[in-house]
């Protein structure tokens, strides 16, 4: 074999990687979008979805301070741009969480003892998560990347990236006036389907009355991650059957770590609901 023919072949393999790279790096939010509803149903299957219920099991594991598991059921609703989230378990000094948006305003319900849990605080303190209805992904027919014209939010698209092993591109999600919140999003390079949503956020240190005391302070680290898996047809849409969620903060008070895991496994489009479904005061 000459020389010429040994080069060939690697220049037409060249441009072959340089055309997959210059694609990726092409690709605009809208087009990503575009693929990953396409993932969910066609367009005329999520238009004649109006309204969308999922309930699963729930197990939740205390993973910092090793509590006994509580287990329970998930209820997710949605109907137009409202969303429901209610976590019923089997625990006293836990049992559950709700939180709704009722097309106006976002609610998140107190616990029996009248306080939130940390990740009730976290919700009540960033609307977006469920004014955008970011939270459960695309097991709500509200889910944010649906109707992205009519929200005002900055979106950034990167990768394909490689994570597990898997390769996903990757969307940066601002919401309307910003947050301190990073939210990113996780897409399967192969099916466009939503795989996974991680918000993060670091605190400043606290500061000390005297200087030598504020080296003392950590930041403190928050992460929630959301992980969506096993999708299958349900109706004319495919939607996750698994949804996992982990809420990780570390910091001067030490690492609280909880684990929820759900298993959905009833699905029903297009019921009416009350509107007392969407307003979790009135539960």
């Amino acid at each position: 074999m000459n020389s010429l023919t040994r080069i060939v072949p690697c220049l037409f393999l060249l441009v072959l990687i340089g055309a997959s790279v210059a694609s990726a790096q092409k690709m605009k939010p809208e087009e990503l979008i575009a693929k990953h509803l396409d993932s969910i149903g066609t367009a005329e299957a999520r238009a004649a979805t109006k309204s969308q219920i999922a309930v699963g099991d729930a197990v939740v594991t205390f993973i910092s301070t090793k509590n006994v598991p509580a287990k329970g059921r998930i209820v997710m609703a949605s109907s137009g741009p409202k969303n429901f989230y209610g976590l019923s378990l089997n625990a006293t000094d836990y049992p559950g969480e709700k939180f709704s948006f009722d097309g106006s305003k976002t609610k998140v319900a107190k616990l029996m003892n009248g306080q939130r849990s940390y990740f009730g605080i976290f919700v009540d303190g960033n609307e977006f998560v469920l004014r955008d209805s970011l939270l459960g992904g695309t097991l709500a027919s509200s889910w944010a990347l649906r109707d992205i014209a009519s929200k005002s939010i900055k979106l950034s698209v990167s990768g394909p990236k490689k994570m597990d092993g898997k390769e996903y591109y990757v969307l940066t999600y601002t919401p309307k006036k910003g947050s301190d919140v990073e939210i990113t999003l996780f897409f399967e390079k192969d099916t466009y389907r939503h795989a996974r949503t991680e918000y993060k956020r670091t605190s400043s240190a606290g500061i000390g009355i005297r200087p030598e005391q504020s080296s003392g302070f950590d930041e403190t680290r928050l992460k929630i991650t959301e992980i969506f898996d096993d999708y299958r047809p349900e109706g004319s849409l495919t939607l996750p059957h698994s949804y996992k969620l982990v809420y990780t903060e570390s910091g001067q008070r030490g690492t609280r770590e909880v684990e929820w895991a759900y298993i959905m496994n009833e699905f029903a489009f297009n019921q009416e609901m009350d509107e007392k479904t969407f307003d979790v005061t009135g539960n």
